[in-house]
């Protein structure tokens, strides 16, 4: 209680002392601070969304990437050539006839 006495025994010798017109200069001041502090306060938080949302877009880039090689890697896997460089060690190999459709008659 007593450092709220003696910051209000301060703001009321600093009234006395200055003339009325500065006390309302004063506010003036104090109103431009408030509004300095929040435009401040929001260009802070502005930058860092900014960079939120750019280090994003680079994360999402590199994922881009990543989907594109390995689609572009298991297209290549199924090929028929590389099929049968798999299946070699078990000794198969291509058909040399076409498929035949098989027809059940009732």
């Amino acid at each position: 209680m007593s450092i709220k006495n003696n910051i209000n025994n301060l703001l009321e010798s600093l009234k006395n002392q200055l003339p009325d017109s500065f006390n309302f200069d004063l506010f003036k001041v104090l109103y431009l601070l408030f509004f300095l502090i929040i435009y401040i306060s929001n260009q802070h938080s502005v930058e860092k969304n900014i960079r939120e949302i750019s280090r994003l877009e680079k994360e999402v880039e590199e994922l881009r990437t990543d989907y594109i090689t390995l689609n572009n890697n298991y297209m290549f896997s199924r090929k028929e050539t590389e099929i049968l460089k798999r299946v070699k060690s078990l000794k198969l190999k291509s058909s040399k006839l076409p498929p035949e459709k098989i027809t059940v008659e009732e």
